[in-house]
């Protein structure tokens, strides 16, 4: 795409008119790629109108072009799923995941390139074998953008989310590594069995190579984000940035002839360690600015991706109408591959119960709810406009003709399948049933409502509210606490008293967390003892939502589900001078943080408890999770104090910054207070810690 004024104004248009489709979406409950991709078929129509063509005919100017996609655009959906996707819960389901990924694509390839093969000549068209598989490994990806909005209204299961959400991260580096294999093989040739080897070894390496160089790109990046944690410009630059410098750092290897890597596997690692590696150390409120920006960027691409591709379809000059019957039987095949791919996974995966099992009705919502989007879109275009196969005869270029029918099974998943993702879930009764997560809202929601009371009655007592408008208002308000009380009854009913022990261990992780970053972020504790208590309270959260409460052991702070803190400490082993070992400064360290986090654990829920005069948490549950918490914060202060009256000498150092530290966060909390009454802005905030800070 050339930019001009027309093409930058069709652009800004674009977005401008997305921005009003997602408010429609919501209003009338219709999935938002599904709107985008109708508004963008009926605006060629439209815009070409005698009357409109003069005034709105440069929409046609901003067209999706393979360097656009595939170097602009797909760098960032690809970060934005990967950056926010939790590993520790993907590796729960790795099995169901990666061989859906890997294996599956690969099955529903070759099915689908099996069954057109043979099914397409029955209507009157014939394709070359090869050509099948390259359409294939086209149409095989999902997306996951129309289904997870879905479930994200509906509130099914989040391993079900998360399944739906891992897969399509990951087949989307092997969707792309097996169509450049199966692209330059029907480009070249099939030479019988050394075709096949060449063509395994570099989809393999490909993918390889590809993990490996986006650990090192990841690695660079974490080492200078090190650097620029006191500049959140720089840090936030950094990590926008590099997603797209892994992506064409790949592709310029690639265009060597040296090696060829997978950009998409690169970048997909490279997002995936720093989403759960390098931004946990990140600042909170850079961490939690970083995250809202990646997500509208994300939102403003797929809404160009999925408008711009109506548009696309609405003007590709393929005929259509003319290949109506093939498209049809072409939907046909795809849909029955996906269903051959996914029970050819999850049957045998729950015989073998390596992990917990995939439920019947979950097998046939993955089946039904595979749309496909914005990476197919992007795949058929790079196509060259000029391949060919060996003995093609249609009236059509293969090109155009891969086209058709990647347009027909979009539409097909957006306007048919999405539909009727919410009946099929409401007929399968896929449904959150997490009493755990419910008993966790209970809670918080009383604590809400109870606030909202008191805040209530005393804006009454100042004259702040009129009497019929209070008692109204304060009628409401008791019917939903009313509600709230009723839900947790009807929870210890169902579950016993335990759940809400469990809500609570976990509300005072929640604080745990934040104390441990605080101290983080103050350098009070360094980024070893950081990680290693983070680990340590992720470990007790996942225990704590899987209904394993009772088998929380205070001293693990590992498993292997910690990739890439393990992968990091194994790569930095040669370079440790102290070989693993734990001065009396780091287990001080250690034991002040454990202490501090659980005080500030007891004095949150303590005061949440009592601020309205009725309790918040159940009495029984109150009383037992806050005598486990301080009994940790007294074990941990004697063994601190136990390390300051053996070491004196040697720890006076460390005790002396520590008082500057504590200092220096004071000094922050009271920053913090003016900037929160609009007293001071960050600027101003900047020059009184620079010349005030002691």
């Amino acid at each position: 795409m050339v930019l001009n004024i027309t093409s930058a104004l069709a652009l800004f248009v674009l977005i401008a008119i997305s921005t009003v489709i997602f408010f429609a979406s919501k209003r009338i409950k219709i999935p938002y790629t599904v709107l985008l991709v109708a508004v963008g078929v009926l605006l060629v129509p439209i815009v070409n109108l005698p009357y409109l063509n003069s005034v709105f005919g440069f929409l046609g100017d901003m067209v999706l072009t393979p360097e656009l996609l595939f170097f602009i655009f797909l760098p960032v959906l690809i970060f934005e799923s990967g950056f926010n996707m939790n590993m520790r819960r993907m590796l729960d389901s790795a099995w169901a995941i990666s061989l859906l990924a890997v294996v599956g694509m690969v099955i529903s390839t070759i099915t689908v390139a099996t069954l057109l093969y043979f099914a397409l000549p029955l209507v009157g068209i014939e394709i070359p074998f090869m050509l099948a598989l390259v359409f294939g490994a086209v149409i095989s990806p999902t997306d996951p953008v129309a289904v997870l909005a879905i479930f994200k209204e509906c509130h099914v299961p989040r391993r079900l989310g998360l399944v739906f959400e891992g897969e399509s991260l990951l087949n989307d580096g092997t969707a792309v590594a097996l169509f450049m294999v199966l692209l330059g093989v029907a480009t070249t040739g099939f030479h019988g069995s050394e075709t096949i080897i060449h063509g395994t070894f570099e989809f393999i390496s490909m993918m390889v190579l590809g993990v490996g160089l986006g650990l090192v790109m990841a690695a660079i990046f974490t080492r200078a984000l090190r650097y620029t944690k006191k500049n959140e410009f720089v840090t936030v630059t950094l990590i926008l940035i590099s997603a797209h410098l892994v992506f064409i750092t790949c592709e310029l290897i690639n265009h060597s002839g040296v090696v060829h890597i997978s950009s998409i596997i690169a970048t997909t690692v490279a997002a995936l360690f720093m989403g759960n590696y390098s931004r946990n150390t990140l600042h909170p409120e850079v961490d939690e600015y970083l995250g809202k920006l990646i997500e509208h960027m994300a939102f403003v691409v797929n809404s160009l991706v999925f408008l711009m591709a109506g548009l696309l379809f609405a003007s590709s000059g393929v005929a259509l109408a003319e290949l109506w019957l093939p498209i049809i039987v072409t939907v046909l095949v795809v849909a029955f591959s996906r269903i051959v791919a996914v029970y050819a996974i999850t049957t045998p995966l729950n015989l073998s119960k390596v992990e917990a099992p995939i439920p019947a009705a979950w097998e046939k919502l993955l089946a039904w709810g595979s749309l496909r989007g914005a990476l197919s879109i992007i795949i058929v275009t790079l196509i060259p406009a000029d391949f060919t196969v060996p003995g093609w005869a249609l009236p059509y270029t293969p090109q155009e003709f891969l086209l058709a029918l990647t347009i027909g099974c979009i539409l097909a998943t957006l306007f048919i399948k999405a539909p009727l993702i919410v009946p099929i879930m409401k007929k399968l009764k896929v449904t959150d049933e997490n009493p755990l997560k419910k008993a966790h809202e209970a809670d918080l929601g009383i604590y809400y409502l109870q606030t909202e009371r008191a805040r209530l009655v005393k804006h009454y007592e100042k004259g702040f509210v009129r009497p019929e408008h209070f008692d109204a208002m304060m009628q409401r308000l008791e019917q939903k606490l009313a509600e709230a009380e009723a839900l947790r009854a009807d929870l210890v009913k169902a579950h016993g008293r335990i759940i809400f022990d469990q809500s609570l261990h976990l509300a005072m992780v929640h604080v745990e967390k934040t104390a441990l970053k605080n101290l983080f972020i103050n350098e009070e504790v360094s980024e070893q003892t950081y990680r290693r208590l983070y680990s340590k309270l992720c470990l007790q959260q996942e225990k704590i939502e899987q209904a394993r409460h009772d088998e929380i052991d205070p001293r693990a702070y590992t498993d292997r589900k910690d990739v890439f803190d393990k992968l990091v400490a194994l790569v930095n082993m040669p370079f440790d001078r102290n070989r693993g070992l734990i001065t009396p400064a780091q287990r001080l360290e250690y034991y002040r943080a454990q202490m501090i986090m659980a005080r500030k654990a007891v004095q949150t829920i303590e005061c949440m408890q009592t601020e309205h005069g009725n309790p918040v948490f159940l009495p029984e549950s109150y009383d037992q999770v806050l005598a486990l918490y301080r009994q940790y914060k007294k074990r941990s202060g004697e063994k601190a104090d136990n390390m300051v009256a053996e070491y004196k000498d040697e720890l006076l150092p460390y005790l002396h910054k520590l008082a500057e530290r504590s200092l220096f966060a004071s000094g922050g909390r009271a920053l913090d207070y003016l900037h929160d009454k609009g007293l001071v802005d960050e600027h101003v905030m900047h020059d009184l810690r620079a010349h005030f800070s002691v």
